[in-house]
């Protein structure tokens, strides 16, 4: 069985992995034209831009992009039962509750049975 933590690493390397060969690959394309005189360097700079941000902008944007990865990754957690931060601070939220209600209930006498 894979671990939480391989499985975890290997949804984000397989969609930086993706991403980056996106890049690369637009990147060779753009400089075989800047070589062969087709285009300049400085448009062939601007045509690789303008490729990405197509391309983030039919995967849903770059916040897409990482709000799917974000997605895996929790389904992943959630999957091994792991606590996520929001969960975290919901729970650390209600141990305050708890420990100021507490300490209300002391100082107004109404304390622990039989403890002065």
């Amino acid at each position: 069985m894979i671990g939480v933590r391989e499985a975890v690493e290997q949804a984000i390397f397989v969609a930086v992995g993706a991403a980056a060969l996106t890049r690369e690959r637009a990147e060779a394309i753009v400089s075989d034209l800047v070589r062969r005189g087709q285009l300049g360097e400085d448009e062939g700079r601007l045509t690789v831009d303008r490729l990405m941000e197509r391309a983030r902008d039919a995967s849903g944007g770059a916040s897409g992009l990482v709000g799917k990865i974000e997605g895996g990754v929790q389904g992943v957690l959630r999957e091994f039962g792991i606590a996520q931060r929001d969960d975290l601070a919901e729970v650390d939220q209600r141990i305050s509750e708890l420990e100021h209600r507490i300490r209300l209930l002391e100082e107004s006498g109404s304390g622990t049975p039989g403890v002065e």
